[in-house]
């Protein structure tokens, strides 16, 4: 069984058009959609926006299921140089914690960087940065046609304007931002389950201008490309 992600229904319209013999499970107090798409069987499930979302709801939807992959998918914002436009498809092959830190009058000091005393057998150790399962991430990046593949960041707070957006390319070298890889990643790491991250580009990130942005656009191209890795899946 495979775990198919997203943070809200909109990102997942396209999948759920398509499930075949579904049933509806619960998780706590949400909705999950146990069924068949492109052959496979599946758990279709939704984290919520934000990072805090996301790792409640998987962490419930793990301690229960045990999926042999999560398909992440959704859509997010193009960095400056990353050449992504509208409609592209990007792929993770680091999720990375973009504002996790101290932000100071002329810098940035990731949270990982500021040596606070840790004890990694009480608590859980700082990771400001999760690789993804790179022979998962090889797979998708061959099986589909044209997709960019690099690095993703994670922020509780977007980057609305052209200097915050420049400001987080640089330091991340990140070509995509959203709001809940980062901390599905590091769920998933703990749980020891293979993560693949794929984001379809709704606008360039550094603006609100509307006329710049198409959520529905970007949700149908990461979903499309998560049902054409389903038609591939026995041939990893």
């Amino acid at each position: 069984m495979l775990l198919i992600l997203a943070a809200t229904p909109l990102e997942t319209n396209l999948l759920r058009q398509t499930m075949t013999n579904t049933e509806h499970l619960s998780c706590g107090s949400i909705k999950i959609i146990a069924g068949e798409l492109e052959g496979q069987q599946v758990l279709l499930c939704h984290g919520g926006i934000g990072q805090v979302n996301m790792a409640l709801q998987l962490t419930r939807i793990l301690s229960v299921h045990t999926p042999l992959a999560v398909f992440l998918c959704g859509c997010g914002g193009s960095y400056p140089d990353s050449g992504l436009r509208v409609g592209d498809l990007a792929l993770a092959d680091v999720e990375i914690f973009g504002d996790l830190g101290v932000v100071t009058t002329d810098t940035f000091i990731p949270l990982s960087h500021l040596n606070i005393p840790q004890d990694k057998q009480l608590a859980p150790a700082i990771k400001q940065s999760i690789p993804l399962d790179p022979e998962l991430c090889r797979w998708a990046q061959l099986s589909l046609e044209e997709v960019a593949c690099g690095p993703f960041v994670s922020v509780n707070c977007c980057s609305g304007t052209p200097a915050a957006s420049l400001d987080l390319q640089l330091r991340t070298k990140g070509i995509c931002e959203n709001m809940e890889g980062a901390a599905a990643a590091q769920v998933c790491s703990e749980f020891n389950i293979p993560l693949l991250e794929l984001r379809g580009i709704s606008n360039p990130t550094g603006t609100r201008d509307p006329e710049q942005w198409d959520v529905v656009r970007g949700s149908a191209a990461a979903q499309s490309a998560i049902l054409k890795l389903l038609q591939r899946w026995p041939d990893r």
